[in-house]
Parts: C-alpha cells; sequence; structure tokens
C-alpha cells in the first residue's frame, strides 16, 4: 500500500513531481502540518480551516504527508551551509515545553549532518519536526516524530553503550533519510 490507495497519482518512484501543493480542510480547533511552506489558510463558512502547503522541490509520493491536531508552534533558525533555514516545530499542545527541550538536539544535528554530507537539500522548504501518534517517518520538509520526547529508541539504549541515550535515535535517524 502507498499514497495511490488515498489520492490520485502516478506511482512510480523514478518520476517525482517537481512541486507539490496540498490543500487541506479540518475542523477549526485543529491545525494541519505538511510538507513544504504554509502558503495560506482560509476560514470557511462551516467552522473549518483549509490550509495550503507548497511544495518548491521534487518530492516523491510516499513522502507527501498531512498531519492534524492540536498543534503549538515552535520555530528556530538554522544560518547552514545553504543560508538560513527556518526549524519549525509542531508539537501537541501540551508538550510545548517538553518538545522545546527535546529539539534542542536539531541544531546540532542538522549542524553535524550538513559538515559531513552537505547542505540540508531543502532549504526552500524548511525544516519541519511534527508529534504523529507513529513512531516516525522521513517526510520531506515535515519529519514525523513520535517518540514520546525520550533518547534513544523508545527510551532503549539500543547499542547497549550508553551512548545510544544520549541522543534521540527517532529524530536523527528520519532526519537523515
Amino acid at each position: 500500500m502507498g499514497a495511490s490507495v488515498w489520492w490520485p497519482n502516478k506511482d512510480y518512484l523514478a518520476d517525482e513531481p517537481d512541486s507539490q501543493r496540498i490543500a487541506i480542510t479540518v475542523p477549526d480547533s485543529l491545525i494541519d502540518v505538511s510538507n513544504g511552506r504554509l502558503r495560506s489558510t482560509t476560514k470557511t463558512a462551516d467552522g473549518a480551516t483549509t490550509y495550503e502547503w507548497f511544495v518548491t522541490s521534487p518530492i516523491n509520493n510516499y513522502d507527501v504527508t498531512i498531519n492534524a491536531g492540536r498543534y503549538t508552534h515552535l520555530s528556530d533558525t538554522l544560518n547552514g551551509e545553504g543560508g538560513r533555514l527556518t526549524l519549525d516545530f509542531w508539537p501537541l499542545d501540551y508538550h510545548a515545553d517538553t518538545a522545546r527541550r527535546q529539539f534542542r538536539q536539531v541544531i546540532p544535528m542538522l549542524r553535524c549532518f550538513e559538515h559531513w554530507f552537505g547542505p540540508y537539500p531543502w532549504y526552500a522548504d524548511g525544516y519541519k519536526l511534527v508529534e504523529t501518534p507513529h513512531l516516525g517517518m522521513e517526510h520531506q520538509s515535515a519529519v514525523a516524530y513520535g517518540n514520546h520526547y525520550l533518547n534513544g529508541y523508545l527510551g532503549r539504549d539500543l547499542s547497549r553503550t550508553g551512548l545510544g541515550l544520549q541522543w534521540d535515535f527517532i529524530i536523527v535517524h528520519e532526519s537523515a533519510h
């Protein structure tokens, strides 16, 4: 199963669309977070809100994401190898303080990745971490995060060295994709 199950697309991994518009309407009590940059929000007559996002970079179908929840928005910036990168964090509203602490790992991680692998590939679309009920997924410019704000993998050190509890495995692993 893949993206073709829930929306029409050309389901061929080697042929990515060069951009993507994502428009999702959710009840007014929720916020939608998707890939790319938020272009607009529009209130509808029936009390809902439509969020329009736009991805400027090529993206494969399985990386397109829709996240709806009672999110709060935290932000930061990285002056990196490709210029100024916006960092947007979308934890559920009751996890804002915990997320603020846990997501401090993002800037040093991105600096390390840029040092060893080159500039982050989607400066134009930004970097987002979005809290989700599942463990994680490398959605391009909107990484899904569900490691319960624990270092390691669900709080476990899979390396059994003690080093694996010094960083959040899901943030690093999914962002590395």
